[in-house]
């Protein structure tokens, strides 16, 4: 027998379970009703942040994305946002980038699956990793494959490049 197909979830159960599991998570449409957004403080390790979660919930493609908005994400000292891992960097406002919190290519996250459930777990559990990282600098998180930061990515590009040269 055959499973049967699920269904996307829809703005309405995402919101409820939300409601239910996150209640501090407040909602808010924005963008026209485009867009919902998530908007108050998760845990990571340590600290609170206050996080947005935003969902394009009318697109069944669409991937929640998370934000952390006070305080604002920052690279370790003597770094740069590019070094930062697991980052949706951004290549114009890097300030602005968003968490990475699971590779798509592995099928880790649909629009079947609960926001609440999935991905504000995650987020917390990044930040977790965030905190531990900005003391020693080793992720323990972990890694989709391949590098973990875009700094990390241009500077294998580089030495690929420099290597080819030889």
């Amino acid at each position: 027998m055959k499973a049967k197909p699920r269904k996307p979830r829809s703005g309405q159960v995402q919101i409820k379970r939300m409601e239910h599991r996150w209640p501090d998570l407040v909602p808010k449409l924005i963008s026209r009703n485009r867009f919902i957004a998530w908007i108050g403080p998760l845990r990571g390790f340590q600290m609170k942040y206050k996080v947005a979660v935003i969902w394009e919930w009318r697109n069944p493609r669409a991937t929640p994305l998370v934000h952390v908005l006070d305080p604002p994400i920052a690279p370790r000292p003597g770094t740069d946002f590019i070094d930062l891992p697991h980052l949706n960097y951004d290549h114009q406002a890097p300030e602005d980038s968003a968490l990475c919190l699971f590779d798509p290519d592995a099928g880790e996250w649909d629009n079947t699956m609960l926001i609440a459930d999935r991905i504000v777990p995650w987020a917390s559990e990044w930040l977790h990793y965030y905190e531990i990282w900005h003391l020693d600098g080793v992720w323990r998180g972990s890694n989709a494959p391949g590098p973990i930061s875009v700094g990390e990515i241009l500077r294998q590009r580089q030495e690929n490049a420099d290597g080819a040269g030889a």
